[in-house]
């Protein structure tokens, strides 16, 4: 029996996985919905070229994927100018529930088949035990199914993950926290789907965000560009496709700290933002002077500065003082560290950002800023420790030259980091966007993390009454 189970199960998950995608088109969109076993638990929306946005929404391992496949954009037109009708959204409410309907019916018809396939293809020919097996597929399916339904969480997309092209993903980003956490109704969500996918093929080449960022401050963590021009385009792709307001670089520009490659600071003039430089142990006074000249730099060897209200802290790195590139021995770090802290105690406002290149002299004023920005380990990592978020960018030029000598792919990282405004220079990490591009891959991904506790239970609190409502 034992034998016979498995066969069941491994022809039930061939049969879904292989078979199940069911193609169906609901008014102006042809959408395809499929079904993958094992794949963690997400919810994934895809609109190809643009990328894929998806989330962990459940606990059985089940991936429910939907994609747009076509769009009727002369129906579209009549989609929105209906979306406030009751009885056509009444319909259309049906009619997707009938189509959904189909599409669990194939799916436990599938399980069937192939919980019958899997012990027949090996020679088993009792019908009884046939049927045996096909329930045994139909009946796993049916509990994984019901599972997902039962622990499905929307607000899960309020830290979704993104692949696809880099200036999609604000768009991608802000389509899905609208039509799920900031609409309430059936014919909103629609008149927004509509709209938006609209604007898009009209001016496919304008996409603009959407969603609770707008109006917010960004800011692009970026560090350890090691003399890359390519790691600088990519933050300026990253400043253009997103709006970036502020860039703050924790050091290491260069590879040598000579002023030759401290050429490579000239596109930050065209930014058009303010770029703030904490130097790092690359970084020589020759490279602190090239950047000093630069108009809209701001270098921090040791101090504060506002831009916009928002309220950043810095120290150098030792090393930066002189021409050497030593990492300085922990006594000295440790000392910066505590100049550092001295720096932020010395402000009568409260400073938002603490910066220093090398994480053991960040880290140290962990509990006392809500927000702390380092690099030079070349390795992106995000951690809440003592009540304050610690971001080490990585490094945003993929480690330069020595980034190519390793034998495995260094990605070009970054970090976008959305501040809401509670009042008048008055700011709170709402969220990270944690960027990284393997060009070896040529692949992009971004995951966004949420912070903003009190907007979490508001948007849970609105899915909660919107439910209620629905019943």
């Amino acid at each position: 029996m034992a034998g016979l189970f498995i066969l069941a199960v491994v022809g039930m998950l061939a049969f879904v996985s292989l078979l199940g995608s069911y193609t169906t088109v609901l008014e102006a969109f042809e959408v395809r919905l499929s079904v993958a076993i094992f794949d963690g638990g997400y919810t994934q929306l895809e609109i190809p070229p643009l990328g894929k946005v998806r989330a962990r929404t459940h606990l059985p391992p089940l991936l429910l994927k939907t994609t747009l496949t076509n769009i009727n954009l002369k129906q579209l037109d009549e989609v929105i100018a209906k979306s406030r009708d009751a009885s056509y959204l009444a319909a259309l409410q049906a009619a997707a529930q009938r189509k959904a309907r189909v599409f669990l019916s194939r799916l436990l018809i599938l399980a069937f088949l192939g919980g019958t396939a899997g012990p027949y293809f090996f020679g088993e020919r009792n019908r009884k035990k046939l049927l045996a097996a096909g329930l045994t597929g139909a009946l796993l399916l049916s509990i994984l199914l019901a599972c997902a339904y039962l622990t499905y969480s929307p607000a899960a997309f309020l830290n979704p993950e993104f692949e696809g092209i880099l200036e999609a993903a604000p768009w991608m980003f802000g389509l899905v926290e609208e039509a799920v956490f900031h609409v309430s109704s059936l014919g909103e969500q629609l008149e927004l789907v509509a709209e938006s996918i609209n604007n898009l093929f009209l001016v496919v080449d304008r996409l603009e965000a959407l969603g609770t960022a707008e109006g917010d401050l960004k800011v692009a963590h970026i560090s350890d560009l090691h003399n890359n021009p390519a790691g600088m385009d990519f933050v300026r792709q990253v400043i253009h496709a997103f709006n970036v307001s502020l860039v703050i670089d924790t050091g290491d520009i260069t590879d040598f700290g000579t002023e030759i490659e401290a050429g490579l600071a000239a596109p930050i003039a065209e930014f058009g933002i303010p770029y703030i430089f904490i130097p790092g142990n690359h970084d020589t006074p020759d490279v602190i002077a090239r950047l000093n000249s630069v108009p809209n730099v701001f270098v921090l060897e040791e101090g504060t500065v506002e831009i916009g209200g928002l309220r950043i802290a810095g120290i150098a790195d030792p090393s930066a003082a002189g021409p050497s590139m030593v990492v300085a021995p922990e006594t000295v770090l440790d000392e910066y560290a505590l100049r550092l802290i001295k720096v932020v105690a010395a402000e009568e406002k409260d400073v938002h950002m603490a910066c220093a290149h090398h994480p053991r002299i960040a880290e140290k004023s962990l509990g006392l800023v809500p927000v702390v920005l380092t690099g030079h380990t070349h390795q992106f990592s995000l951690t809440e420790r003592d009540n304050s978020v610690l971001i080490n960018a990585g490094t945003t030029g993929a480690a330069g030259i020595r980034g190519l000598q390793t034998g495995k792919e260094t990605p070009y990282t970054l970090a976008l980091l959305h501040f809401g405004r509670k009042e008048e220079n008055s700011f709170y990490l709402k969220a990270v966007d944690i960027i990284h591009v393997y060009q070896q891959q040529s692949g992009f991904s971004l995951e966004r993390r949420l912070f903003a506790i009190e907007t979490v239970n508001e948007l849970q609190s609105e899915e909660e009454d919107g439910l209620q409502n629905q019943q």
